[in-house]
């Protein structure tokens, strides 16, 4: 599973998980973290600064870093009507703290109401502090624990204080802990060794799991509806890592976008019973509106015969020949154009 890469802005940026402050929710909350430990923090993390209407989070994307606020003070929208769904947070507290360690998208905009400076932490940076400074990665942990607890109580009274909101056939999530993504790659070893009686190296029949070198630096999203994973989608930067033969299979060295603004889609499976539903393309939209976040010009994927009309309908078009895959049998290199098809598929 990947883990975010040190330095990389997450500009729009993230979670609501957004102040509660129940009493009075329009008033600004006391800080997580006092002037010291943020100093104490700021070695290792990068500042990055928002000027007034900023976006620091939007709501429904998924984001790999959380921020600490020094400077200025953001408006969070819970996306409800009225004054108390819109909250001010202070110098001190986090922003997109629970999506960025759950893996859930966000569930409010977050925006500057005037100039913001903050700290920006991702996966990378929390390992070096809990290497060099495991007591202060604790206190981060244990406080940010409580502020996750009081945050998600608000945000469910306000959900039953408010009407109905539609029922969704499925959560989209990025996997932020080994649990999830184990049952992610059980999902594919359960779709292609049990179902498609596919032979993979990366099959372990002894687990019951299927994983290779992509997940070391992917991001894998999951489908869950009642708690379960009934689908899967991993997503790899081109800039970030090697994708190995990958590269020569897509003709992806001609484009000149790559590597700095192409990605990789692959790993796509939906459990059987639920391929006739929302969840295939909710998954793509996730994907889609990430590789977007992160400057994403091109997406490349491949598919067997029978889905090349269904990609084509999305916007992919061929970029290669058709090859023989290990897992799916024979299927065609894609390619998304996401400047042209992204905003619509991120929808």
């Amino acid at each position: 599973m990947h883990s975010g890469r040190h330095g990389q802005r997450g500009k729009d940026a993230g979670q609501n998980e957004g102040r509660e402050a129940r009493q009075n929710p329009a008033e600004m909350d006391g800080p997580l973290l006092g002037g010291e430990e943020l100093a104490l923090l700021m070695p290792w993390c990068r500042k990055v600064d928002f000027a007034p209407g900023g976006v620091l989070r939007q709501r429904g994307l998924h984001y790999r870093d959380m921020l600490l606020i020094l400077e200025g003070e953001v408006r969070v929208d819970l996306g409800k009507s009225g004054a108390a769904h819109q909250i001010m947070v202070g110098p001190g507290n986090p922003i997109g703290e629970i999506g960025f360690l759950q893996g859930l998208a966000a569930t409010a905009d977050v925006s500057a109401d005037i100039p913001v400076s903050a700290l920006e932490l991702d996966d990378h940076i929390l390992e070096e502090i809990g290497r060099e400074y495991p007591q202060l990665l604790t206190s981060l942990l244990r406080r940010l624990a409580s502020t996750a607890e009081d945050r998600t109580s608000y945000n469910l009274l306000l959900s039953e204080a408010g009407a109905a909101a539609p029922q969704q056939d499925c959560e989209i999530r990025l996997c932020r802990d080994e649990a999830l993504l184990t049952r992610a790659r059980q999902l594919r070893y359960e779709v292609y060794c049990r179902e498609l009686n596919r032979q993979s190296p990366g099959a372990d029949h002894e687990h019951g799991t299927w994983s290779d070198a992509l997940d070391d630096f992917g991001y894998v999203f999951v489908a869950l509806e009642g708690g379960e994973v009934i689908g899967t989608l991993r997503a790899n930067l081109s800039s970030e890592g090697d994708i190995g033969f990958l590269e020569t299979l897509y003709n992806m060295r001609g484009s000149a976008h790559h590597p700095d603004e192409t990605a990789i889609c692959t790993k796509f499976v939906i459990r059987r019973a639920n391929r006739v539903g929302l969840a295939a393309m909710k998954l793509v939209a996730a994907v889609v509106a990430f590789g977007l976040q992160h400057g994403v010009a091109e997406c490349y994927i491949d598919c067997i015969p029978s889905l090349k009309r269904y990609y084509q309908a999305m916007g992919f078009t061929p970029c290669g020949p058709e090859f023989l895959h290990r897992e799916n049998g024979p299927s065609y290199p894609m390619k998304l154009d996401m400047k042209r098809h992204g905003r619509t598929l991120s929808r």
